[in-house]
């Protein structure tokens, strides 16, 4: 797969407009490459509004709407702990978008729109959420990282924790963990994960206190300071990033 090469998004690159040489050739807009997205795995895939999807701003504005996603995913874990059922909502949708905004970062230096008004979503089973954009006309990634976190992120975890509970701030850890995870996994396709966090966009602030990348004799792994409490449901162990196993590590380090 061919991608740009990593770096500085330039002045120009922060609209998602612009003009050619003469007044009269207006460049047309960059738009959200479908096609490369879908080749980089489940996660990053983004398709126009399909038959079957719901707006995702009834996720975040009804109430109804939002139990019924964290019911699914208590069913899926075998769980009556709606607390965890909704974290891992949270942990699992924040790993499509962050997926979708480190997959356009990557290959177009641009991202989308990923505010709630502009997508849609249907649950598939087996599957990672199936999202839908709107308008896949693409912008900046400082512009995008703010649309998703105050249009989309902030509205999820305090719609999800407001039904279920399950602390904002572990909410947010979860956020931290997927894009982390979308990291990873967008190195293993196609790039390397070092330079790849080393990108201005991979380390928003709104993040930064929720987990960090740690040296490795196998390269950077990401340890959270947070619990998505998975391991409480009879049948799964510890994620690779669980602070419950990297924080002895730390303090024997001296971090």
């Amino acid at each position: 797969m061919l991608l740009r090469p990593l770096g500085h998004a330039t002045a120009d690159e922060g609209t998602a407009t612009g003009c050619g040489p003469g007044e009269d050739d207006p460049v047309p807009p960059p738009t959200v490459p479908f096609d490369q997205l879908a080749a980089l795995g489940p996660f990053f895939a983004l398709l126009p509004p399909g038959e079957g999807h719901t707006p995702v701003r009834r996720l975040l504005d009804g109430e109804a709407t939002t139990d019924a996603a964290i019911d699914l995913y208590a069913e899926r874990l075998t769980t009556n702990r709606r607390d965890i059922a909704g974290s891992l909502l949270v942990q699992g949708w924040a790993g499509r978008l962050t997926s979708v905004f480190a997959g356009c970062a990557v290959l177009e230096h641009r991202v989308p729109d990923l505010a709630a008004a502009n997508l849609t979503y249907r649950f598939v089973p087996g599957m990672p959420v199936e999202l839908g954009i709107i308008d896949p006309a693409l912008m900046g990634t400082a512009l995008g990282w703010r649309r998703l976190v105050d249009e989309h992120l902030e509205p999820l975890v305090m719609a999800v924790d407001d039904r279920c509970r399950a602390g904002r701030r572990r909410l947010w850890g979860n956020v931290a963990a997927a894009m982390a995870g979308s990291l990873g996994s967008l190195a293993r396709a196609a790039g390397d994960l070092a330079e790849l966090t080393a990108q201005p966009w991979a380390q928003p602030a709104e993040l930064a206190d929720l987990g960090e990348w740690v040296p490795t004799e196998a390269g950077p792994s990401y340890a959270r300071r947070t619990c998505c409490n998975l391991v409480r449901v009879p049948g799964y162990s510890l994620c690779s990033d669980c602070v419950i196993d990297w924080q002895p590590r730390l303090r024997s380090n001296g971090r």
